[in-house]
């Protein structure tokens, strides 16, 4: 074996080109569970606004109004509930990325290593190689030196 096997260099390639799609793919779904965290604080705040009574001194529309503003308010904890189960698979697919991560990693690891066995392997053979015909070099030189 006169050069290291091209396969692992591909193998590492792969395996690092796994490992930054799924490091993409975490990296946007923090994104989008940071996004959807900033609506559900921004849908706390206008629930609390629609469901505290009005003010004291306020001029009332009446009943109308009072029905409207809780039933806007109900509204607001349904869509904050759907954020909050949003948030609850977002989290569930982002544990599995992880989990896809942590074996890319080792995968990428792996190749790694195994490119570099293959890279030792391929330079003790060419230090053995040399080393042989150092010896041989040696043994004919002694044999032409002593008269044999």
């Amino acid at each position: 074996m006169n050069q290291p096997r091209t396969c692992w260099s591909v193998l590492l390639n792969k395996a690092q080109e796994e490992v930054a799609r799924i490091q993409s793919e975490l990296s946007a779904l923090r994104e989008r569970l940071e996004a959807l965290q900033v609506s559900r604080k921004r849908l706390v705040l206008l629930h609390s606004d629609y469901a505290r009574p009005p003010e004291a001194g306020t001029v009332s529309s009446g009943m109308h109004e009072t029905l409207n503003r809780r039933q806007f308010a109900n509204q607001l904890l349904t869509l904050i509930d759907r954020i909050d189960a949003d948030m609850a698979q977002l989290e569930q697919v982002a544990a599995h990325a992880r989990g896809r991560l942590l074996s890319a990693e080792r995968e990428r690891l792996k190749m790694k290593s195994l490119q570099a066995y293959d890279e030792k392997q391929v330079r003790d053979e060419q230090v053995q190689r040399e080393r042989r015909q150092f010896d041989e070099i040696g043994t004919l030189r002694h044999h032409h030196g002593t008269g044999l």
